[in-house]
């Protein structure tokens, strides 16, 4: 694999990884816009953790990107943080969700 599509497909890794946090605060609102009248305000609790939760998966995902196009040697391997921290923000939304469905 040449160094140039060695790049390439870094960034597009990079880039997927910021539309799926995106994608996920722009879904956790919304949930939270629609939940709101019959879950209430524990319904607030699914955006705190998935917007807090994404932040951080942006940073993380942007320092490591900018990391691993360094020159020199890659320092740290990919410890599995940011898969689960998706994870976490995907459950706390269906759970928003189930609130909301058996209330209902």
């Amino acid at each position: 694999m040449t160094a140039t599509s060695q790049a390439t497909q870094n960034e597009r890794t990079a880039l997927s990884w910021q539309r799926t946090a995106l994608s996920l605060m722009a879904g956790s609102v919304a949930l939270t816009r629609f939940t709101f009248d019959h879950v209430g305000p524990a319904s607030l609790i699914s955006p705190t953790i998935t917007l807090s939760m994404c932040a951080w998966v942006l940073f993380h995902n942007r320092t490591r990107y900018r990391r691993r196009n360094a020159v020199g040697p890659e320092t740290s391997r990919h410890g599995g943080l940011a898969p689960a921290a998706l994870v976490l923000c995907v459950v706390a939304m269906a759970v928003t969700e189930l609130a909301e469905l058996l209330g209902s």
